[in-house]
């Protein structure tokens, strides 16, 4: 099977074996979660767990530590994007690291002793899986990307796309080359908005409108912060108590988080379709048709505007 990899792909499958040599570290939100979920503060707690790999918590906290973070999949990105990996290079990859029989210990930051893990050939190949090295980004949309970004920035864009859960259509890669030719914003806060486009979407990646999917979602996060200003407001005439006896829901709602959404979902509106609020949406007059290239985008952004 090793004769099939391509020199993309040899490269790709040393640089996963190099990874799993210099081992895993945990990282705080990590640890946060073995505490809290497994009674895990010390390597020697970890170690203690390992040492049975087929019981229950013990497979459950190897998947978590298995499953690649962003800082990996990014790091990976431009050579997993050059490999252009088959399912049989994939194959191959996982069988040469599973010939290897490595060690992977797992590290506490500042902390010299590493329990190890020795993966099984399943857990390798779902390792590998997740970084989707055999899905091929769009053309079209590697090109939007590459003209608008550069170094790690780059990389982290094609990352978010390649492992979002949303099919990659190709109105959904005409709105993302619209946002990235179109939006004012970079770094964190383009990814962030990217983020965002792609949870919003993932609801409904089939509707016939993002743009709608957009506005309903901005409705739903304003009737949400209402609801809580009207609690708010309760709240300041009665104690709790009594508004329970009243039978008074509490809103559960972050209201920074909710108002940093509708910033956003205007932000990336204004930069797409040229409009944000209910009140501009198309008149009905205004027929649009469906929008498959960004042919057809440049075509709504004219009537929007």
């Amino acid at each position: 099977m090793a004769e099939c990899l391509i020199d993309g792909c040899q490269l790709l499958g040393r640089e996963m074996e190099t990874r799993l040599a210099a081992g895993f570290e945990v990282n705080r939100d990590t640890r946060q979660f073995m505490a809290s979920t497994f009674s895990i503060e010390t390597p020697a707690d970890l170690r203690n767990l390992l040492s049975d790999p087929d019981g229950s918590e013990a497979q459950s906290l190897i998947e978590l530590l298995f499953t690649p973070d962003e800082t990996m999949r990014v790091d990976l990105e431009e050579i997993i994007e050059k490999s252009s990996c088959t399912n049989e290079d994939e194959a191959a990859i996982i069988n040469r690291l599973f010939k290897k029989k490595m060690a992977v210990s797992i590290q506490f930051p500042g902390i010299a002793d590493a329990p190890v893990c020795r993966p099984s050939r399943p857990l390798l190949r779902r390792w590998v899986q997740r970084f989707r090295i055999t899905t091929l980004l769009p053309a079209e949309l590697v090109a939007v990307i590459d003209r608008n970004f550069a170094g790690r920035e780059r990389s982290q864009v094609k990352a978010a796309l390649r492992n979002t859960r949303v099919p990659l259509s190709r109105p959904l890669c005409a709105f993302v080359g619209r946002l990235v030719e179109k939006s004012d914003c970079r770094g964190q806060t383009f990814l962030q908005n990217l983020d965002l486009c792609l949870a919003i979407i993932g609801e409904q990646p089939a509707a016939a409108s993002f743009y709608d999917l957009f506005m309903a979602r901005k409705r739903r996060l304003r009737v949400m912060l209402d609801q809580a200003a009207r609690f708010e407001k309760q709240l300041a005439e009665d104690n709790i108590e009594t508004l329970i006896l009243k039978g008074v829901r509490t809103p559960h709602i972050d209201k920074a988080d909710a108002r940093d959404k509708i910033t956003r979902i205007d932000t990336v509106c204004l930069a797409v379709f040229g409009v944000t609020d209910p009140l501009l949406q198309i008149p009905a007059r205004s027929d649009l048709g469906n929008f498959s290239s960004r042919d057809d985008l440049d075509r709504a952004f004219e009537i929007l505007s």
